[in-house]
């Protein structure tokens, strides 16, 4: 197999990468429109170790 076929084009890691950020856009409006999902992830997260 070659090493091209493993390397990602640029134009398919942009792709992607605009497919993440636009999902991101998303996550973001749907939390911001629905205090009660906000809550309730909130709550199951729980007492669970914080990263930072």
């Amino acid at each position: 197999m070659k090493a091209a076929a493993i390397i990602p084009k640029p134009t398919e890691i942009g792709r992607e990468a605009l497919i993440v950020i636009g999902g991101a856009i998303v996550a973001a409006l749907v939390m911001s429109q629905l205090p009660g999902l906000r809550a309730w992830i909130a709550r199951q997260w729980g007492d669970a170790p914080r990263p930072f």
